[in-house]
């Protein structure tokens, strides 16, 4: 299923990363505290993990680590 963001189609997967990769960046803006960050990317990765790549979810739980 492809999703249709600002003019530009995405794929649910690319889309879910890019609503990932902004989460983060936008915790610059307003500061949060690394916890509560890893405990919401957690439940995204949750409730998205049939879109999630499974090597990606490997690199990112060592990653944590």
């Amino acid at each position: 299923m492809m999703i249709n963001y600002q003019g530009e189609d995405f794929t649910e997967t690319e889309f879910y990363g890019r609503e990932i990769l902004e989460a983060i960046q936008l915790t610059n803006k307003f500061p949060i505290s690394k916890k509560k960050l890893t405990s919401s990317l957690e439940k995204m990765i949750h409730e998205q993990f049939d879109l999630i790549d499974k090597e990606e979810l490997e690199d990112y739980i060592k990653a944590k680590k």
